[in-house]
């Protein structure tokens, strides 16, 4: 559900993992930034103040083909599976990859984000956060995320989806590695420091 890069420290390697393991992947706003198709990640300032550096972190450790499958993604990707119909998004189901809809939402503004949409499941990413609500026939998921999650747990968080039904799950994994690993990187001292700090308590 996008953003495969920015805050970490290996995305040469992720683009490489995901890509080989999905050929169904939308476009996020920070790889919008990473990427070159905005200056900015259109994160509010307190994210901001990480995804900046972040930014030219990454811009300057891939190279102009690994840019380039990130410019290619598209922002919505429509998926049909045995009669169901899937929708997948970084942002808002309208494609807006810097739309920001919490699990807290009214109903009210995610059913008008859902205007004339068609399906069943429609995959969201952006805030971290894992969520599932129904509205009408469609299912809005987040599955949060597996490199930076958020939602006060530091587990890696993902859904899965079989028969119909869709599991929101956490898993714990090994941070300390990849604190390791931005000791590694060009980034400041401080913002090594927050983002280890946010990874440790799970508060993105």
């Amino acid at each position: 559900m996008g953003d495969l890069v920015n805050y970490g420290p290996n995305p040469k390697e992720i683009i490489e993992l995901v890509c080989s393991i999905s050929d169904k992947i939308v476009r996020g706003n920070h790889d919008d930034a990473v990427s070159g198709l905005r200056d900015d990640c259109c994160c509010p300032p307190e994210y901001a103040e990480l995804a900046e550096p972040g930014k030219e972190y990454t811009r300057g450790v891939l190279n102009e083909g690994e840019k380039k499958i990130l410019r290619d993604l598209p922002r919505l990707e429509e998926i049909e599976l045995d009669g169901v119909k899937f929708l997948l998004s970084h942002g808002s189901p309208r494609g807006d990859n810097c739309a920001f809809l919490p699990p807290e939402t009214p109903d009210e503004v995610m059913a008008r984000e859902l205007e004339g949409v068609d399906a069943d499941f429609v995959f969201i990413g952006h805030t971290h956060m894992p969520m599932q609500k129904k509205l009408g026939k469609t299912v809005v998921v987040n599955p949060g995320s597996v490199g930076f999650p958020s939602g006060h747990s530091p587990m890696a968080s993902y859904a899965v989806w079989e028969d119909g039904k869709v599991e929101l799950k956490r898993v714990n994994y090994d941070i300390g590695k990849t604190i390791e690993a931005l000791k590694g990187t060009t980034l400041r001292y401080e913002h090594i420091q927050s983002l280890s700090d946010k990874l440790k308590d799970g508060t993105f």
